[in-house]
């Protein structure tokens, strides 16, 4: 019988040789799904015994991941702002940055009565979801152009059950939302040049979707586009947040010159960012 520490031993020589970042964490957590036990158990108890089938599904585990299958994906959850959320190859896996983004919303807000959002590109919802559980009086709207995105954000929605305040629908941007209807956009567009996208690693272009990553005009189109359909949607002295590369802060500010209060804030990094002005 092979034994949890065996397996894990097993799998981390396969995926160092793969070079597959942190090979040993990776087969780790990887046990830890297949088991549905937490890391410190398995550090506990090393000679935990698998069944057939939980051997077998364990190295299908592995093989994704040493072909570069993000583990976010191979898991089918990932965890953003102390919650987790659904994910799947037809969204982006969310990351720390935006964690920033949705932070800056929830000061900016929370003490308002009823306040009224639009997530814009909305894609797996965790921004959407995420708003509406930091802020219980706060409804939103949340719109995606794929219909698979929209699909798992209801789907997140319903699982962390703050459906009754959100609306998901399908549009390009945005633009179907009423003018002047919205107190605050917040938006994690594609922003990524073509050659960005195609000197990023293979767990990125090989596997997430390259319409939710990349803008024409070096990363800078949907930024455009968003200035117009946000100056049409928000109320007077509503606020727009938008995620952006960390070397896009001068010219997405250009793009946003008839605004108010352009503000460039920087992630858990250190880097530009976000950036937030009023209208």
């Amino acid at each position: 019988m092979e034994t949890s520490s065996q397996l894990i031993n097993e799998a981390a020589i396969a995926l160092s040789r793969a070079r597959v970042d942190s090979p040993r964490l990776s087969a780790r957590l990887i046990m830890a799904l297949v088991l549905e036990c937490s890391q410190e158990k398995l550090l506990s108890y090393p000679d935990l015994v698998l069944s057939p089938e939980n051997i077998l599904r364990f190295r299908n585990m592995v093989a994704r991941r040493i072909k570069g299958e993000p583990l976010a994906y191979i898991a089918g959850y990932k965890e953003f702002y102390g919650f987790d959320f659904l994910v799947n190859k037809n969204v982006l896996i969310p990351r720390p940055e935006t964690e920033t983004l949705v932070e800056l919303a929830v000061e900016r807000f929370k003490l308002l009565t009823n306040p009224v959002f639009a997530d814009i590109g909305t894609g797996s919802g965790v921004i959407a979801v995420t708003l509406a559980l930091e802020m219980p009086s706060c409804s939103g709207l949340a719109c995606d152009i794929s219909m698979p995105a929209i699909k798992v954000a209801r789907q997140n929605a319903i699982k962390h059950h703050v459906l009754d305040r959100l609306c998901f629908f399908k549009s390009d941007l945005g633009m179907a939302i009423k003018s002047q209807s919205i107190d605050f956009i917040i938006s994690n567009p594609p922003y990524l040049s073509k050659e960005e996208f195609s000197e990023s690693s293979f767990e990125v272009s090989g596997y997430e979707p390259f319409k939710a990553l990349v803008s024409p005009e070096k990363g800078l189109l949907h930024f455009k586009r968003l200035e117009r359909i946000a100056w049409h949607a928000l109320k007077e002295k509503g606020i727009i947040f938008l995620e952006m590369g960390k070397d896009q802060g001068a010219a997405v500010t250009q793009i946003f010159f008839r605004w108010k209060d352009i503000t460039i804030h920087k992630d858990l990094a250190g880097f530009d960012r976000i950036l937030s002005c009023v209208k």
